[in-house]
């Protein structure tokens, strides 16, 4: 089965209704992330079970659950290379010298002028 991501609207009164959605919710099977947004109503959950499965458990605990999307769930932001930082060479100035500080292409060595 392929991982999803569902968001449902759900009714969010109070910290017991908050604590009976997270607990309905992560005894299903094949869930790996829960999340839920109080300010907004939204639970989010990421993970390989059925949506229909989510939505029943989510009615046993008194909820009324409006599926609002199901899709892939977003894949990580790449990290940047901090071996291409734009900012090479270097120049430091101290009042007696200056010194340039430059790299190879290769990251092999540096060069100092």
């Amino acid at each position: 089965m392929t991982t999803k991501k569902i968001e449902i609207k759900v009714n969010i009164d109070c910290e017991k209704c908050k604590h009976a959605i997270m607990e309905a919710v992560t005894e299903l099977e094949g869930v790996n992330i829960v999340s839920l947004d109080q300010e907004k109503g939204i639970l989010t959950v990421v993970g390989t079970m059925d949506p229909v499965c989510v939505a029943e458990q989510l009615k046993k605990v008194k909820q009324k659950p409006v599926v609002i999307s199901v899709g892939p769930p977003k894949k990580p932001d790449p990290k940047p290379d901090p071996k291409k930082d734009p900012c090479f060479p270097y120049y430091y100035y101290t009042p007696r010298d200056i010194v340039s500080v430059n790299t190879y292409e290769s990251g092999s060595g540096c060069t100092i002028v």
